[in-house]
């Protein structure tokens, strides 16, 4: 009776959204287009290339590829759980502004993706055939090379917010905290409106497992323009990733599967579901501009933890916010080492 009391408390608190965040730290450490092109290929992309590439076996065998990226008595230990087709280098500039402001970053490529082993002979293919194998490879990456000489953070972005949220509801207290970027508790398809009827039209055509899902196609050249996307108003971000494609052509990803699309449709409704096992601290920052994720579900999710969660927005970001314009990045930068500030403190 006291669970449903205060489940009905907490939702008319969030009834209206998250909060809108408008606060910049400059106290913090965080990189500024202004002088990313220059550091970049001088100290950012250089610093990323000076740490081997590892690899640890993941379900059913496959190769997943990590990199650690360690500071002198850190503050914390952060595991990075990256999005959909992204590769680890993508977060060169967050891995760097993450440890010159005292974090241990440990980051590892989802399968069948980044430098990690495909699981169809279309390399490109955005495929998996079961999405707890995401949270699986994570137990053992957290198990086997993830230090526990002090405090563990997660971070997860998009898909790789999913996948930690349903990690945090099955290994409870493995981490001390969480912060999800732009989590995809329910992927935008089509519309916010027709996604339950997708997903449910989706189910019943399984049998085309290893086929992309209808109007999708592998690489797609045309999405490395900025002009029209809707990932990040920063073109100079949008570009250095566009080329660290080219760079690393092995990585390229295009559409997702039949599979993955049932998948992430199930396990992202099972992340909100589950979200009342949650027993950590959760900071959930919202792009207010999303069309990649649904909102919605988020909110949920962040009320069914009753009280574990706090959600903020940043308005008038798109998706990738750790790759948005100065503006809008400041603002996720200084919302999630704020946290992590309080959360190691405790």
């Amino acid at each position: 009776m006291l669970k449903i009391l205060l489940l009905l408390i907490f939702v008319g608190h969030t009834a209206f959204g998250f909060e809108s965040f408008n606060y910049v730290n400059k106290k913090y450490k965080i990189t500024q287009s202004t002088e990313l092109e220059k550091i970049y290929t001088t100290k950012i992309s250089p610093y990323f290339q000076s740490v081997k590439l590892h690899y640890f076996l993941g379900q059913e065998g496959i190769k997943i590829a990590y990199k650690i990226f360690k500071v002198p008595n850190a503050k914390a230990n952060i595991v990075i759980s990256s999005g959909r087709t992204e590769g680890m280098f993508k977060y060169q500039e967050l891995i760097y502004d993450l440890n010159r402001n005292g974090y241990s970053v440990y980051i590892y490529d989802h399968r069948g993706q980044g430098f990690s082993g495909r699981m169809s002979d279309d390399t490109q293919l955005g495929q998996v055939y079961n999405f707890m194998y995401y949270v699986e490879d994570m137990k053992t990456f957290f198990n086997t090379l993830v230090d526990k000489d002090r405090k563990i953070f997660l971070l997860g972005h998009s898909m790789g917010g999913a996948i930690a949220s349903l990690y945090v509801e099955k290994y409870i207290y493995d981490f001390d905290a969480l912060v999800l970027s732009s989590p995809m508790n329910q992927p935008d398809l089509l519309s916010s409106r027709l996604t339950d009827m997708v997903c449910n039209l989706i189910k019943k055509r399984e049998e085309n497992i290893d086929r992309y899902v209808f109007g999708e196609v592998s690489y797609d050249e045309a999405k490395t323009v900025f002009e029209g996307n809707q990932l990040t108003h920063s073109e100079i971000r949008f570009d250095i990733t566009a080329k660290g494609y080219e760079n690393n052509p092995e990585t390229k990803i295009g559409g997702p599967s039949v599979r993955w699309v049932s998948e992430a449709c199930r396990w992202g409704h099972n992340s909100v579901l589950l979200a009342e096992n949650i027993q950590i601290p959760v900071l959930l920052i919202q792009a207010a501009q999303d069309t990649i994720v649904n909102l919605e579900p988020q909110e949920k999710f962040c009320v069914t933890t009753l009280g574990f969660c706090r959600g903020i927005k940043i308005d008038g970001a798109y998706h990738e916010l750790f790759v948005e314009k100065d503006e809008l990045r400041n603002k996720a930068m200084s919302a999630m080492f704020d946290f992590f500030k309080l959360q190691a403190k405790d």
